[in-house]
This record gives structure tokens, C-alpha cells and sequence, in this order.
């Protein structure tokens, strides 16, 4: 037992991974990663000099549209490295590292700088604070301010905005059939983006698929019928927004003799109309589906009533994605991190955006004129959404 024990302790003595000579990092035994060399860095970001005062004077402004990742300092002096590519970035960083201060500060200035409109995700407050006036003073600018936290003092934010812009263009001349086509495709994708508000899309939910399919498709027609056919109030005022379409599908799921108000309306359609073809899957069904239909769709819209709310969503908003995509535009979306009853509002209004956003990339050859981007701070503190589009689809669109 002795001479046993004994030859393994000489052997282990021997036989240790001490033993293994050391070598340099990237010959396989570490792995392959590395840190980028002088000369490629110089080939992959584009170097431009960091010139604030100069560039609000309008002065030396840059050319290079992109993100800003790193710099060099040379005496005074400090370059900026620009990744210019179709690339994504993220950030982490604990509390107190300077992700605003050292990252996205210096982002939002080359992005003015450059001309890229951006959407900024801002809990604080201090990204309005600080560059809303900058933008619109030094840059020329158009700002919209979406104050969650105080929406008394909100810009507006009508997410039926491009609905009615092209319904009113449709009406206008009814031969245009192309203002009308894009009116039903915003109310489409307005549609889906308040039924699937949580990430999912329909065909995620299971047996239950048929109701949220067919709550788009309700929601679709009550937007598009309320586009087409609500007038202005006596004062003028458009009454064609989110919360008229939740009052609407109220009223509509109120019997009226043997059918609903929502199957009197569409029976009162024209045959050829799309809004009463969008419906289709819900008319057709019994009694009891349609008025689980009619109940996700009011379940859906349960989440807009907020008599302040009401101040953002009930107003167009100065900025829409049309505007957003071929002009200097900057929208800062002011989230209240200690209010979470409001965050899926900063979800709806970045899925929508990106949303009507893939749609004029896809009029426009498969790209938006110039690049736009979204800083969203704060990233882990909203709801689950659709956001896998933004990755994918954003990226070759020059989002």
C-alpha cells in the first residue's frame, strides 16, 4: 500500500499541467480572440476630429454618418473613431461608469454633427436637458419631446398620424388608390403593434391564435373606418386617435337586434371596401368568438386610459416617420423608471416607429435616404416587445 501510495505522488509530481510551456495568446490554446491592431483600427473606423465648437458654428462639420466607439488624444487635440458600418452596439456598464456622459453624449453631438435623425430612451430627463436646445439652436433640428413622466407638458404623439395623413390624401382624390393603400398598411401596422405589445406575434399564443389574429383584424377596421369617416368635432378639433378608437370599439360590441354594432358596420360597408374584409375571420365566427375577439381587442386598448395620457396620445405629433426619415429630427422619449405602468407606452412608440420606418425603406429600394438611430438608455427597464426586427431588419436599413 505504501509503495502504491508513493507512486503516485512521484508521478504527480511529474505529471502536471505545470509542465505545459506557455504560449502567446491566439496560437488555439486560449482561444483566437484579441485586441485589435494599430493597423486595423486605422482601416476599420474612420478617424474625424472631435470638434464641437466648431461644428456648432457650422464649421468643419462631418460627412461620416456612424457611430462614435472610441477616441485619441493628442494633446489638445482628440479624434474620434467612427464606425460607419451596418453595426449595432451595446453598452453595459455598472451605475456611475459614464455610459451617458462618456458614450452617449458625445454620440448625440456626432450624430447632430452628421445629420443622422436619432430617438433617444431618456429616464432622467437630462438628454432633453442638456441637447434638445443644442439640436435645434446649433444643428437646425426639428425636436419632439414625448414626456411620459409629465405629459401635460408632452408634444403629441397620435400613433393613427400616417393613417390619417394618407386617408385624408385618399379622400381628397379618390383616385388615388396608392394614399389609400398606404392608409390601410399603417393600419395594419398599428394594428399588430397594439395586439402583440408584449414581443409575441399572434401565432405564439397557441390555440388562442385564431382570437389575437382576429383582434388585429377588428382593430384594423375600426381604425380604418374611423380614419375614412369621422369628421372633426365643432371646434374643429381631429377626434381621429387612439381613444376614439377604444370608445368606438365599445360602442360596437352593444347588440343591435340579432347582430352586434361591430357586425352592423361592416355589414354597412361596401363590398369592395378593405376594412370590412379585414374582419372577415371575426364575422364569420359564432357569436361567443366574436365577442372574445371584441374582448382581446378591448383588453388590448384597457392599457390607453390614463386621462393624462390622454395629453400625448389624443394630439399629432410634430415629427412623424416620414419626417423622422428624410429630415434632421431628433425625438427625445422621457420615461418614467418609477411609474412602470407607463413603459409599455415607450415599447408601442419605438415598435411603431421602426415599424412605419421598414416600411419606407422598403418604397425606397430596401434603405432609408440617410441613416437614423436609436440610443435607448436605460434599455432593461421597458417591457418585453417585438425588438428582434430592430437587430435584423433595422440593420440593413440603415436603422
Amino acid at each position: 500500500m505504501f509503495a502504491v501510495i508513493g507512486s503516485l505522488v512521484m508521478i504527480s509530481n511529474h505529471y502536471t499541467l505545470n509542465g505545459i510551456k506557455s504560449r502567446t495568446v491566439g496560437d488555439g490554446q486560449y482561444g483566437t480572440a484579441r485586441f485589435a491592431t494599430e493597423k486595423e483600427i486605422r482601416e476599420t473606423y474612420a478617424h474625424v476630429p472631435y470638434e464641437p465648437e466648431q461644428w456648432r458654428a457650422g464649421k468643419h462639420l462631418p460627412k461620416e454618418q456612424g457611430l462614435v466607439v472610441g477616441y485619441k488624444k493628442k494633446g489638445n487635440s482628440i479624434t474620434a473613431l467612427v464606425d460607419s458600418g451596418d453595426i449595432h452596439c451595446l453598452m453595459i456598464g455598472a451605475a456611475g461608469v459614464g455610459k451617458t456622459a462618456n458614450f452617449l453624449y458625445p454620440n448625440i453631438e456626432y450624430a447632430c454633427a452628421s445629420g443622422m435623425s436619432f430617438l433617444t430612451t431618456d429616464t432622467k430627463g437630462d438628454l432633453f436637458r442638456n441637447y434638445a436646445g443644442i439640436a435645434k439652436e446649433y444643428y437646425g433640428y426639428r425636436i419632439s419631446i414625448l414626456d411620459l413622466r409629465n405629459p401635460t407638458r408632452s408634444d403629441g404623439n397620435n400613433i393613427l398620424t400616417l393613417v390619417n395623413k394618407y386617408m385624408d390624401e385618399y379622400l381628397k382624390n379618390p383616385e388615388n388608390l396608392a394614399a389609400k393603400a398606404r392608409a390601410e398598411k399603417y393600419a395594419k401596422i398599428t394594428a399588430k403593434t397594439i395586439i402583440c405589445s408584449e414581443g409575441a406575434s399572434a401565432s405564439s399564443y397557441g390555440q388562442n391564435a385564431f382570437f389575437y389574429d382576429a383582434a388585429e383584424g377588428v382593430l384594423a377596421t375600426v381604425i380604418m373606418t374611423l380614419s375614412e369617416f369621422i369628421p372633426p368635432d365643432s371646434a374643429g378639433h381631429d377626434k381621429r386617435h387612439i381613444m376614439s378608437v377604444f370608445k368606438l370599439v365599445k360602442e360596437l360590441m352593444a347588440p343591435m337586434g340579432k347582430k352586434t354594432g361591430f357586425q352592423v358596420l361592416v355589414d354597412s360597408l361596401p363590398d369592395t371596401h378593405k376594412a370590412g374584409w379585414m374582419a372577415t375571420a371575426a364575422t364569420s365566427s359564432s357569436d361567443q368568438g366574436m365577442a372574445s375577439v371584441m374582448s382581446t381587442v378591448l383588453s388590448r386598448l384597457n392599457s390607453f386610459i390614463d386621462s393624462e395620457q390622454e395629453q400625448v396620445l389624443c394630439y399629432d405629433s410634430p415629427i412623424d416617420a416620414e419626417h423622422f426619415a428624410s429630415e434632421k429630427c431628433a425625438i427625445f422619449l422621457i420615461i418614467p423608471e418609477e411609474d412602470p405602468t407607463k413603459h409599455f407606452m415607450a415599447g408601442l412608440m419605438i415598435q411603431n416607429l421602426s415599424r412605419e420606418l421598414f416600411s419606407i425603406a422598403d418604397a425606397n429600394e430596401g434603405k432609408l435616404k440617410k441613416r437614423v438611430v436609436f440610443y435607448c438608455d436605460e434599455f432593461g427597464t421597458m417591457p418585453p416587445f417585438d425588438v428582434l426586427p430592430l437587430f435584423s431588419a433595422g440593420r440593413s436599413r440603415k436603422l
